[in-house]
């Protein structure tokens, strides 16, 4: 079987594409010298609320978003298009990394 040219070039980029899933709340630092990507960079995280945030209990996106006192930690990582916020503290294009109270949000 001879792959196209185009076919081939587009399984070498979507392979290099691929990665290891990252840790749900990973740090920027390890015990290791490699640094490590701050939690939010990519889309499988899940970084923890700050100390204390009601919000904080939920686990993922659907629990966080069911919760009228709560919004989105906001992917940070690279992507082809900005996210677009959808005007109820979460995006219509990036997943949420987090959940945290509206109320620290509007604080800031």
């Amino acid at each position: 079987m001879t792959m196209k040219p185009a076919a081939m070039v587009l399984l070498v980029l979507l392979a290099s594409c691929a990665s290891a899933p990252s840790d749900a709340g990973s740090s920027e630092t390890t015990s290791g010298d490699a640094p490590v990507a701050p939690c939010g960079s990519s889309t499988r995280d899940w970084c923890p609320s700050p100390e204390g945030d009601v919000c904080g209990e939920h686990a993922d996106e659907a629990s966080c978003r069911a919760d009228a006192r709560c919004v989105g930690m906001p992917y940070v990582g690279e992507s082809f298009a900005p996210c677009e916020p959808d005007g109820t503290g979460f995006w219509k294009n990036c997943p949420a990394v987090g959940c945290v109270s509206r109320t620290a949000t509007e604080s800031q």
